[in-house]
């Protein structure tokens, strides 16, 4: 892609946003970078590009937050996301993606309006949970690198403090990001002309990352999990009007 062209430039801005977000709050990334840039380019490029300047957010998160991730309360999620990759790259190229976006959409706005209006609340959840929450993250992110949903609402419910859910977030983040980008150049939806863009986009990335970081400390817990209902309402405005 050619430096300094209207739709360089349009992604750049794309990524900067996206990276802001997953830099304030440890989300996001995906969820608002693919459905835009698949607006200018096609989804098939988004997808792939999302992902590896994703993990490079991803990567930047893992150093900063290395001392306060818990890498083994996350295997159930691991382990579920590990099983649903590769079904949902499978229901890339078979089904329709439009619809499925629609309907993935629909379910996360009910999740926000019953968070919002008490229905669900945060609670002491077990952890086991996480073998069904990584499966659909799994699914989602090997479909559309769009497996933050899950992920933040079975974080969201269990009431963790604003560090303790980034940290768990990224933590699940960095290895599903690996895995990802993994199958994508192994089905040959990634490909190196993807990768040289990526690393023309870092400026973009690299400055929305630190600027995000910079505000996550000036918010509080209980402002941070309205942050997540609010981003998580977005992605599903998003993904209904534009799926």
């Amino acid at each position: 892609m050619e430096i300094f062209s209207v739709t360089f430039l349009l992604i750049g801005l794309i990524l900067f946003t996206a990276a802001f977000n997953q830099g304030l709050t440890g989300f996001g990334f995906a969820l608002t970078s693919i459905p835009l840039i698949s607006l200018v380019v096609g989804i098939k490029y988004a997808v792939p590009l999302g992902a590896l300047a994703g993990f490079v957010v991803n990567i930047l998160l893992s150093i900063q937050l290395r001392k306060s991730i818990d890498f083994k309360s996350l295997r159930f999620l691991y382990i579920g996301s590990f099983i649903g990759i590769p079904i949902g790259v499978f229901v890339l190229s078979k089904a329709d993606p439009d619809l499925f976006q629609r309907i993935l959409g629909i379910v996360i706005l009910l999740f926000v309006i019953m968070s919002a209006t008490n229905f669900i609340k945060p609670r002491t959840m077990n952890l086991k949970w996480g073998y069904l929450f990584g499966l659909f993250s799994g699914m989602l992110g090997g479909a559309f690198n769009t497996n933050g949903p899950p992920v933040l609402i079975y974080f969201y419910l269990t009431g963790k403090d604003k560090l303790e859910q980034k940290s768990a977030i990224t933590g699940f983040f960095i290895v599903a990001s690996v895995l990802i980008i993994f199958t994508h150049a192994v089905t040959g939806l990634s490909n190196s002309t993807i990768f040289l863009d990526a690393v023309k986009f870092l400026p973009f990335i690299i400055s929305g990352y630190l600027l995000g970081t910079f505000l996550f400390k000036k918010v509080s817990s209980q402002m941070y999990s309205k942050l997540i209902l609010f981003f998580l309402f977005v992605i599903s405005v998003t993904l209904i009007i534009y799926g």
